[in-house]
């Protein structure tokens, strides 16, 4: 927006002129790319639910034919450039929880956009500027009233007043501020980031007890992050009981018990020759097809249907936990467990 309409007082000064060629190209211009990222951001949030794979699929396949997914990115799309053209900062006030949350989260030591009151208000407060006027033996603060810190908030909020819920940490106050500063050769910094203590003792940053908490739970959370992702499985596997069914007994004491199994490829490589194997038990596991080996495409998924057909004599009760071994060809992929039922023994 800035690049289109240029800073605050030309964006001010475009809204108040007539509808020429210059207002029209910038705000179909604008409006353009607000419509863009907005579908983008549409299309990235559709993804999410419904997997990228799948919306790749749905363009190539064209909108026409998908329109129950249409009309939702349609949505989604009118209510993201609603939040860039109009709604804006209200979002950050109305919808977002983090300006709740910060109360609860800062204490006199955070870092925050912040007016600095000692130097700004002095011992007879501010007073607007007089060029010649020695300020300081008068007893008035550098701050010289000029309002310009609020008309730049986009929340409109008078930071002065300390640190409030509306603050979106922009800092537009702090460039305005340091620009009014450097025009009367006052020093800059009156807005700055710096904490309650820094302001009222002159207190130099350093970390708390606080700040060191967070900053272990943070890296723990990270490292579990890392450590989630260095060890996860290639493969992902599934293995139910199909619903409704018990267990059958068969010739030669044979108990078969039927499930069903999903396979998930979280790799961009697909892994073939995949089988199933019984870990303990003495068994066979046959897959409702033509062989007992599949394919599992990258990124993608395999599913189907399985017996276990186990001795009676090789079971331990009526509900034995089973261990099934995912291989492909002979690399082990990923381990899982069944609960498989048996007829109850009396003996």
């Amino acid at each position: 927006e800035y690049w289109i309409d240029g800073d605050r007082n030309k964006q001010r000064r475009l809204d108040n002129q007539p509808w020429n060629a210059e207002k029209i190209r910038k705000r179909v211009l604008k409006w353009s790319i607000f419509v863009v990222i907005s579908f983008i951001i549409a299309n990235v949030f559709l993804a999410y639910l419904i997997g990228s794979d799948k919306l790749i699929q749905y363009i190539k396949d064209g909108p026409l034919e998908h329109t129950g997914t249409l009309f939702p990115l349609i949505i989604f799309t009118a209510v993201f450039y609603f939040v860039f053209a109009w709604f804006r900062e209200q979002v950050c006030i109305i919808a977002c929880p983090y300006g709740r949350l910060q109360g609860v989260l800062l204490d006199n030591k955070s870092i925050v956009v912040a007016y600095d009151h000692k130097r700004g208000e002095g011992e007879n407060g501010r007073k607007k500027f007089r060029k010649g006027e020695d300020r300081e033996a008068l007893g008035h603060g550098d701050c010289i009233d000029c309002l310009q810190c609020v008309h730049v908030c986009p929340t409109g909020i008078d930071i002065r007043n300390g640190t409030q819920l509306e603050c979106v940490n922009c800092t537009a106050c702090i460039d305005e501020c340091d620009h009014i500063m450097e025009s009367i050769n006052l020093p800059k910094g009156l807005i700055r980031y710096a904490s309650e203590d820094e302001i009222e003792k002159k207190e130099k940053f350093k970390l708390t007890a606080r700040m060191k908490g967070y900053i272990a739970v943070l890296v723990i959370l990270i490292g579990v992050l890392f450590g989630m992702l260095l060890l996860r499985n290639d493969v992902e596997a599934t293995v139910l009981r199909l619903p409704g069914q018990l267990y059958e007994h068969k010739e030669g004491d044979i108990i078969s018990n039927v499930f069903t199994y999903k396979l998930i490829n979280k790799t961009t490589k697909t892994i073939e020759n995949v089988s199933f194997k019984l870990r303990k038990y003495k068994g066979e596991i046959k897959l409702v097809s033509n062989s007992n080996t599949f394919t599992v495409p990258e990124q993608g998924l395999a599913e189907g249907t399985l017996f276990i057909e186990i001795d009676k004599k090789d079971l331990d009760g009526d509900k034995n936990k089973l261990m099934i071994e995912v291989y492909s060809g002979d690399e082990l992929k990923e381990t899982t467990t069944v609960n498989f039922l048996a007829p109850r023994s009396y003996h």
